[in-house]
């Protein structure tokens, strides 16, 4: 009679699991590079042009809440609904915001800041990268009685 042997069929060893699990990891590690390197950013945008239109968007959602615009010595000042005044100038390549709670750049990198008073607002000009960015924004003109409607969210 032959004897048949015995097959170890007990699975995996614990050196084996750790060696898988280290060669997955490190490929997983990988794979982000790789596509990263592979696909080029799909904005034909650089960074400051991204943030010009971003603070475009914040200060024309600032505007609604606007009730006046004032021009003095190319500062530009908006005062909204509850009487608030805060103040945009260019301080070197910045332009500063200047509020109640003081002020913090919150552009980098121009090459310039104009603000031009028109019949219904004010049209805001940020020069940067050899571009012109232009926004027209104008006041909340909602009749003195109706002011209960308009109220900013903290």
């Amino acid at each position: 009679m032959s004897r048949i042997s015995a097959v170890n069929d007990r699975g995996f060893t614990l050196l084996e699991m750790v060696i898988a699990m280290f060669i997955f990891f490190a490929v997983i590690a990988v794979i982000p590079i790789l596509l990263q390197t592979a696909n080029p950013p799909a904005s034909d945008l650089s960074r400051n042009d991204q943030e010009i239109h971003t603070w475009f968007q914040e200060i024309s959602k600032e505007a609604q809440y606007a009730r006046d615009y004032a021009v003095e010595q190319n500062r530009l000042i908006i005062t909204d609904i509850d009487g608030v005044e805060r103040t945009y100038r260019r301080s070197g390549s910045n332009l500063i915001r200047s509020g109640r709670s003081g002020g913090h750049s919150v552009l980098q990198n121009i090459d310039g800041f104009h603000a031009q008073l028109v019949s219904d607002g004010v049209v805001i000009t940020v020069n940067a990268n050899k571009k012109e960015y232009k926004r027209q924004l104008r006041p909340t003109r909602a009749p003195e009685e109706e002011d209960i409607w308009i109220k900013r969210e903290l």
